[in-house]
C-alpha cells in the first residue's frame, strides 16, 4: 500500500521540488531555520532571565515547527493532490500551535505580576489547558481554510498576553506582530491567485514567495530581538559581578 503511494508520487512528478523556484525554497527553508533558532534563543533567554515561563514559549513553538515541516514536505512532492492531507495537518497544527502560544503568553503574563492571595493559582494554571483539545475536537468538521481562519484568534490572544506582560524584548514583539502582516498579505494574494490564475496560492510561485517573505522577516525580527536581549542580560550580569568583586 505504502509502496504503491510512493510509486504514484514518483510517476506523477518527473522531478521533486519543482513546485517552487529556488528563491521561494530559500525563503521557506530560512523561515524554518529561523524558527528553530528562535526556539533555542527563547529557551536561552529563559535561563539568563531566570524566568522559566519563557521555556514554556519555547516548547509552545514546536507545533508551529511541525506545521512548517508539513508545508515543506508537500512542496517537496510538487504539491501533489494525493498529499492534500498534509495541508490539512498543517492547518490543524497551526491551530494547536497558536493555542500553545497563547498558553505560553498567558504564563509569561502571569509570571510578571503578583496574584492576590485569595486567587486560586491552581485553577488559573489549569484553565488555559481547557482550550488545547478544541482544535482536535473541531478538526474533523472543519476545512483547512476554516482551520487557518480559526488559528488567528488564539494567536491574537498570545499577542495580547505577551504585550501586557511587558516582558518581551521590543524587537521580538514587533516580529511576532509582523506575523499579522504576513496573514494580511496572504489573504488577498490567495484571492488574486484564484481569480487571475484559477489556482491556489501555493501553485503561483511569485505570489507565494512574496507572501512568505513577510513570515521570514517576522522570524528574523524575533531572532534578532531575543539575541539582543540575551546579550544585554549577560552584559548586565557581568557588570554586576565586576562591581561585586570591586567592592570586596
Amino acid at each position: 500500500m505504502m509502496s504503491s503511494k510512493v510509486e504514484e508520487l514518483t510517476q506523477n512528478s518527473k522531478f521533486f521540488m519543482d513546485a517552487l523556484s529556488i528563491p521561494t525554497w530559500i525563503i521557506h527553508v530560512s523561515s524554518v531555520v529561523e524558527w528553530i533558532v528562535a526556539i533555542w534563543l527563547i529557551w536561552t533567554y529563559g535561563e539568563v532571565s531566570r524566568n522559566r515561563a519563557w521555556w514554556g514559549l519555547s516548547i509552545g513553538m514546536l507545533p508551529a515547527l511541525v506545521s512548517a515541516m508539513c508545508a515543506c514536505t508537500w512542496h517537496f512532492f510538487n504539491n501533489s493532490a494525493s498529499l492534500e492531507w498534509l495541508v490539512t495537518l498543517q492547518a490543524a497544527m497551526t491551530v494547536v500551535g497558536n493555542f500553545t502560544l497563547m498558553l505560553a503568553g498567558w504564563w509569561i503574563w502571569r509570571s510578571s505580576k503578583q496574584l492576590a492571595p485569595h486567587v486560586n493559582q491552581t485553577m488559573l494554571t489549569l484553565l488555559p489547558l481547557a482550550f488545547i483539545p478544541l482544535p482536535a475536537a473541531l478538526g474533523p468538521y472543519l476545512s483547512k481554510e476554516s482551520l487557518f481562519a480559526l488559528s488567528l484568534f488564539p494567536y491574537l490572544g498570545f499577542l495580547w498576553f505577551l504585550t501586557r506582560s511587558k516582558q518581551a524584548p521590543r524587537l521580538a514583539l514587533i516580529g511576532f506582530y509582523m506575523t499579522l502582516v504576513f496573514v494580511a498579505v496572504t489573504i488577498p494574494a490567495g484571492i488574486y491567485a484564484k481569480v487571475a490564475y484559477d489556482e491556489s496560492l501555493a501553485n503561483i510561485d511569485w505570489l507565494h514567495g512574496s507572501a512568505e517573505a513577510f513570515l521570514t522577516l517576522s522570524n528574523i525580527l524575533v531572532v534578532l530581538g531575543f539575541r539582543q536581549a540575551i546579550l544585554e542580560r549577560r552584559q548586565a550580569q557581568l557588570g554586576f559581578s565586576e562591581d561585586a568583586q570591586a567592592r570586596m
